[in-house]
């Protein structure tokens, strides 16, 4: 009997360890990654430079029909499953298989942004009916099943979607005025309203969006109650953000990091650029027909790849940095720290859809349908 008793205190010992030494699936929960649309998902490892190269194509699936007003949406991974746009609606997916969970329908309607948060499907999308009392629509849903949580209709269409630390942001129109509007995750109460300013591009640095206002400048404000946090009167625009959220990086008269909490500029390099994408040490974006790579703590250009075609935005993943190309050429596939190319199947990739890389898995779009790659 003791030696069954010491066996099993044993296997329970054990238990942990083992368990805590299989890291856990990294996800991809909204566009961008999550709320700093850094385009960095710093939790892959088994997507890597020893793996990349022996991935293949394993299955498809469209993600809209031939309605001319539906549009394809990029992919979120979360909670061991896949979400996206499909023909006449939205569908929840096995990412090892392509096998649809459940599917809701959506009747002449366009989706913009998907994103899971604090259990909930969050979906924008706008409607196709010419007239209609609403023209977009803020909608949960279940992620388990796809059952309808709640649904809130703005007047005027929205595009963009940010989600962080349960408030949604979205860029609106009140008035004639380019706005940006809150909402609760839990129920869609709506909490605040900045009518004037701006979300162009939203970005969340610690629970911080930059606006820019209708009368020239920028003003930071709280994503949780829309208070103000700081201002200026130079015309700043949120290119990105660091991964711990402590600075926005931005784009406009050159390219300079700034102090998210206090908007002390850090430093400024003479690059132009609209987006960029960024890890912990380093910063990446498209000039013409190149990949080029910062120091994020200088600015400091460090290397640079040249691509076969325009490119569109990178995505950081694995130590590894993938840059889509034009339209249907192969992805650049490179190592992030050094721009050394990295050999691999070659993949279809298009300059307006950057893949998602989430739980070992490749997912690329062209906007119609949705390849997996591992």
């Amino acid at each position: 009997m003791k030696i069954k008793l010491y066996a099993a205190v044993a296997a329970l010992v054990l238990m942990p360890a083992t368990a805590a030494a299989a890291a856990p699936p990294s996800e991809w929960s909204q566009t961008g990654y999550g709320p700093g649309n850094t385009y960095y998902n710093p939790d892959e490892s088994r997507l890597n430079a020893q793996t990349v190269g022996g991935v293949r194509q394993r299955w498809t699936l469209a993600t809209h029909s031939t309605s001319l007003c539906e549009v394809g949406v990029a992919p979120v991974v979360s909670g061991g499953r896949l979400f996206t746009s499909d023909p006449g609606g939205i569908g929840g997916y096995d990412p090892a298989t392509g096998a649809r969970k459940w599917h809701v329908d959506l009747p002449r309607t366009s989706v913009r942004r998907l994103a899971v948060a604090d259990g909930k499907l969050l979906m924008l999308s706008s409607t196709c009916n010419v007239g209609s009392m609403f023209e977009s629509f803020l909608t949960a849903y279940d992620p388990g099943d796809g059952a309808r949580l709640w649904s809130r209709g703005l007047a005027k269409f929205s595009y963009d979607m940010r989600v962080d630390r349960g408030v949604v942001a979205l860029d609106s129109n009140q008035d004639g005025l380019a706005s940006t509007i809150a909402y609760r995750v839990t129920d869609g109460l709506r909490l605040w309203l900045r009518k004037g300013d701006r979300g162009d591009g939203l970005v969340s640095a610690g629970g911080r969006l930059l606006l820019r206002r209708a009368n020239g400048g920028a003003v930071a404000v709280s994503i949780a109650d829309g208070r103000v946090l700081w201002q200026t009167k130079r015309n700043w625009y949120a290119a990105g953000s660091s991964p711990d959220g402590s600075r926005f990086y931005l784009a406009g008269n050159g390219l300079s990091a700034v102090d998210a909490a206090t908007g002390r500029v850090f430093w400024t390099a003479n690059w132009t650029t609209g987006d960029v994408t960024a890890d912990r040490r380093h910063l990446y974006f498209i000039r013409e027909r190149s990949v080029e790579c910062l120091d994020a703590a200088t600015g400091r250009k460090l290397w640079s790849i040249h691509l076969p075609r325009a490119g569109g935005r990178p995505v950081r993943a694995g130590g590894l940095l993938y840059t889509p190309n034009g339209t249907g050429s192969p992805l650049s596939i490179a190592d992030a720290a050094t721009g050394k190319p990295r050999p691999a199947t070659a993949i279809r990739s298009y300059q307006d859809h950057p893949p998602v890389v989430a739980g070992g898995r490749l997912f690329v779009t062209d906007g119609s349908e949705l390849r997996a790659y591992y």
